[in-house]
């Protein structure tokens, strides 16, 4: 990040004190000592003058409610402008700070805030000097962009906020950049066919064939002959001519082995032999065909117990463990439920030509607190099947969800959650406080959230939100 401007330290002249042709004027140089002693006499005495007046200034104007100023002024500004404590809380944020920038009142900013503002904006800091330890910054637009960062931790085929599965994509770069086989492990629905073409459009093999194979939805009579091809009159019923296998198809490019721990130990062993000397041979022929094949396999299953069970063969196992990635489930990373979900409705408003393309906030709440056990492949069925419910509509809201996430629709239901995390309660609790803000009564800020009044008034009682005068009730 760039060094940031302290408007404390601002070199701003003041034209107000000398006006130039004046012999206060700093530019204009005396020309007779008599003109430099009256100009030595002048400003000792507007010195001694400024001096008093400041003190008496002082005693007679009591100091000004900053908040206040603070408030006037970012109502007005067409700057964003924001206030953090020592705790990185917001204990101010101006109206365009919160329309351009997504910041309100009672957020709590990661350590590194700025990153994701620098890119857009130009961010002055200056220091309240109160007890809390505030801080003040000025957010202003930039004339230029700023250079392209090179992060070597950064997967940039895989948009990601979260440091978990950051880390692991530290791997699918280097992975990228490699010839060697590749094992991604992860729950079935988190995206390993995603990730397994983003390491191939990120290879030195892009311009090759990318070809998946689901191993277990194939027949296991048939998947020999699936994967190696086979000769004319291999068998009966075989093409005539033969027939091309997965690995020839996949000759100078990757080879994708989805749920590879379905496979049958008998061709684990003809797969290992292929992976060894780099050459296949087709059902029924006796010709050995060279290949350059790059391997990347996938399972759900923990491979390493189904070896120690004789489940898998370790030699084979060794063979494609050079470089695990493990994705995380969508339960360990919601940070990216928000993006995920978004992105979702984007290209199904494209898909239809129409429909809501917009989430009230309480459903961005309700994805946050489901744990997903289907993961993203879940999580876009939900998107979808809410997106067709509120096809009319401008925006998805609560009543659009599933009906078996009770606590989500406008019932009077309590929550599901026995003990939602204090992270959840602290989002939900913010989410309520904004729209309360937002809308000039209560009524309208329950339509914002996609609930009943009296639903709203009961989050505000189990989240200890007080209540607020009758003129916004």
């Amino acid at each position: 990040m760039e060094e940031w401007h302290n408007p404390a330290c601002s070199k701003t002249p003041l034209p107000f004190l000398f006006t130039p042709g004046s012999s206060f004027c700093p530019t204009s140089r005396p020309n007779t000592p008599s003109q430099a002693s009256n100009l030595s006499e002048s400003a000792t005495s507007l010195h001694v003058a400024q001096h008093t007046d400041t003190a008496s200034s002082l005693s007679i104007h009591p100091q000004p409610d900053w908040r206040r100023l603070l408030f006037l002024w970012g109502e007005k500004s067409r700057e964003p402008i924001l206030a953090l404590d020592a705790a990185r809380t917001v204990v101010f944020a101006s109206r365009t700070a919160r329309e351009q920038c997504g910041l309100h009142t009672g957020m709590t900013l990661e350590e590194q805030w700025w990153t994701s503002l620098e890119k857009d904006w130009s961010i002055e800091e200056q220091s309240l000097e109160d007890a809390a330890g505030t801080r003040l910054y000025l957010l202003r637009t930039r004339t230029a962009p700023l250079p392209a960062r090179t992060e070597p931790h950064v997967f940039p085929a895989i948009a990601t906020n979260s440091p978990l599965y950051r880390k692991q994509l530290q791997t699918a770069r280097i992975a990228a950049a490699s010839l060697s086989h590749t094992l991604l492990l992860g729950e079935t629905g988190c995206g390993k066919e995603v990730l397994a073409k983003a390491i191939h459009d990120s290879s030195p093999r892009k311009d090759g064939p990318f070809i998946a194979v689901n191993i277990a939805s194939l027949p296991k009579d048939l998947l020999a002959s699936e994967l190696f091809g086979y000769a004319d009159g291999a068998f009966t019923g075989a093409k005539k001519g033969g027939q091309i296998g997965k690995f020839e198809a996949a000759n100078h490019g990757t080879l994708f082995l989805d749920e590879i721990g379905e496979m049958t130990l008998e061709h684990q062993v003809l797969l290992l032999r292929v992976l060894e000397e780099k050459k296949v041979t087709r059902l029924g022929s006796h010709t050995e065909k060279e290949l350059d094949v790059r391997i990347i396999a996938a399972t759900n299953r923990l491979l390493e117990e189904d070896v120690r069970n004789g489940l898998f063969r370790a030699d084979l196992f060794y063979r494609l463990n050079v470089l695990p990635i493990r994705i995380p489930p969508l339960r360990e990373r919601k940070e990216d439920i928000a993006a995920l979900a978004k992105e979702f409705l984007g290209q199904l408003h494209e898909q239809y030509k129409g429909g809501p393309n917009a989430l009230c906030e309480t459903v961005l709440l309700a994805l946050h607190q489901h744990s997903w056990p289907g993961n993203i492949r879940e999580l876009r069925n939900v998107m979808e099947r809410a997106f067709l419910h509120a096809f009319s509509e401008a925006r998805i809201s609560v009543q659009h969800l599933p009906p078996e996430w009770a606590w989500t629709t406008s019932t009077e239901q309590a929550p599901q959650a026995d003990d939602p995390s204090p992270l959840l309660r602290t989002l939900e609790k913010q989410t309520i406080l904004q729209a309360i803000q937002d809308a000039p009564s209560m009524s309208a800020a329950a339509k914002k959230l996609g609930i009943a009044r009296s639903t709203l008034y009961r989050k505000m009682g189990e989240l200890g939100i007080g209540q607020l005068s009758d003129s916004r009730a």
